[in-house]
């Protein structure tokens, strides 16, 4: 519930300054506003009140919002209006140059929204990124699509078609959009290049996490075992052979260097080291995810409660998103691997669990389960708290810095939506619709994060509306620019073919993407 009514709130504050920016700019030239809409009115609207010349509402359906303007051909589909002989009040009788500036009215106060989101945020909590340089000082580690596109794990980037990009966030993206990827490997430079296909096998099997913070062999442990597993809960993997390693990825390095190949695998097991041995599979695996199951020890002081099974012990406890967990029966708690161990020993019995809650501590009563488990999951903030650096701006540093910030955001769409064009990418096929982008939003509310991302969303919306696409604002303004330029004016009745048939692409694609996530969610649900 948290998550929708981020995004409804997001949407409502973008969807009205967007429309604002028609309706000013329209009452600026003198152009009667009939209705302003937050959403889509279709057959009936949740609320509506006329004041003066102009209906105020809300629509049931949340796709957006419209102003209508007199005189003029919209997501209303009005044409009957058309055959009358034009007034001076209407859009159609104002001069190209004005109703040019209404139809970028709204998207001139995305823009404006963004850059003042911007401004006030780096002003005040300042400028904050996931820093490149602090993230891969000890090189990084990519999934096996991002292996098998000539990554390897202990690269550092160094730049991506020539540029070096400070913001590690940003500079995944940049992989995904750029061509050549220069990497520091063992002291040499090399030259990575990534084809259409291969970006689509990483957008679509890894995304933007096929890139990570190496982590050391000491942040994981065996979290679940099957029947038949040679290990046990709570193992520790070590090293292989006469090999101890000190990251992860090191390890599963060398499990794919012995293929088919039985290995002596040192384990650490209730603080002592010791060997097991095991089969290699013709993937280089010995049963990940299949007879045992990894899990990252996170260190409490940097995570916090993000999954919450229903009707789990911690749901009927009252344990909520964004918990802290600090110890359990007044003994301290430091990380995700100790709490598990301690709770599966306390089967069926009651357990006073030490939380931290908007920053005061409490307690909660829980009874664990049968199986020795309350059933909740932890996000890590260590990459938040270890590698992020904060510019703190004053605001005549932060008017430029968001200025370029919008810029750059602008840009990336730019980028992105050539991406969705070049169809061996298959990116087309992860375009989302606000249902999609919901479920990628926090379980908490967190204002920082909600501005940050509604300047991210106004800036997309802007782009969206610029495209030259009939329906859209860039449609109506390009077919106003070439006006301007050769002084013809398509006529009322080509102006309603060219809108049904814009609306109709708008519809089908608007169909598509809320019809895939929907279909996402349902299965995730089944799942």
């Amino acid at each position: 519930m948290i998550q929708v009514a981020q995004i409804l709130f997001i949407l409502s504050v973008l969807v009205i300054l967007h429309e604002f920016g028609h309706y000013i700019t329209a009452k600026m030239f003198k152009v009667r506003v009939e209705k302003f809409y937050l959403f889509m009115d279709a057959g009936f609207s949740l609320v509506k009140k006329k004041i003066g010349e102009t209906e105020w509402g809300i629509g049931w359906l949340p796709l957006g919002g419209y102003v209508k303007l007199s005189g003029m051909i919209d997501e209303s589909m009005d044409t009957e209006q058309m055959n009358a002989e034009a007034q001076p009040w209407e859009f159609r009788s104002k001069p190209a140059w004005q109703r040019l500036i209404i139809m970028l009215g709204g998207i001139i106060v995305n823009i404006i929204l963004a850059w003042l989101i911007f401004t006030i945020m780096y002003s005040t909590v300042g400028q904050k990124f996931i820093s490149t340089a602090k993230i891969q000082e000890n090189g990084l580690a990519f999934g096996e699509v991002g292996q098998k596109a000539g990554f390897r794990n202990g690269d550092k980037i160094l730049s991506v078609d020539g540029k070096h990009q400070p913001s590690f966030n940003r500079m995944t993206l940049d992989v995904l959009l750029g061509d050549k990827v220069e990497v520091e490997r063992n002291g040499d430079k090399v030259d990575v290049i990534l084809t259409d296909e291969m970006k689509g096998e990483i957008i679509s099997k890894e995304g933007k996490g096929f890139i990570a913070a190496r982590r050391t062999i000491s942040d994981a442990f065996i979290d679940s075992v099957g029947v038949n597993s040679v290990f046990k809960r709570f193992d520790e993997f070590v090293g292989i052979g006469d090999k101890k390693f000190q990251y992860f990825d090191q390890f599963t390095d060398e499990l794919k260097n012995n293929k088919n190949k039985s290995v002596d695998v040192i384990v650490k097991r209730e603080n002592k080291e010791l060997i097991v041995s095991v089969k290699v599979d013709s993937e280089g695996k010995i049963g990940l995810n299949s007879s045992f199951f990894i899990a990252p020890n996170y260190q409490f002081k940097n995570a916090v409660v993000n999954q919450i099974e229903e009707n789990s012990a911690a749901e009927k406890a009252g344990i909520e998103f964004g918990d802290i967990i600090k110890g359990v029966n007044n003994l301290p708690i430091n990380n995700v691997k100790d709490f598990k161990q301690f709770v599966s020993t306390r089967k069926g019995e009651k357990v006073s669990i030490e939380i931290i809650r908007e920053d005061a501590t409490k307690t909660i009563i829980a009874t664990v389960s049968k199986k020795g488990t309350l059933g909740i999951g932890f996000n890590d903030k260590t990459a938040e708290v270890m590698y992020t650096k904060v510019n703190d701006l004053t605001i005549s540093q932060a008017v430029p810095a968001a200025v370029k910030e919008s810029w750059a955001l602008l840009v990336y769409n730019v980028k992105q939506f050539k991406l969705i064009l070049r169809p061996k990418t298959e990116a087309y096929k992860h375009v989302q619709s606000p249902i999609g982008i919901a479920r990628r939003l926090p379980d908490t509310w967190d204002w920082e994060f909600i501005w940050n991302f509604t300047a991210l969303f106004s800036i997309g919306l802007a782009f969206m509306n610029l495209l030259p696409i009939p329906g859209l604002d860039g449609g109506h303004a390009l077919f106003t620019i070439v006006e301007m330029i050769t002084g013809k004016k398509l006529s009322d009745k080509a102006a309603g073919y060219v809108q049904t048939f814009g609306m109709i692409i708008l519809l089908t694609l608007m169909a598509l993407t809320f019809g895939k996530d929907i279909y996402q969610l349902v299965v995730d649900k089944l799942l």
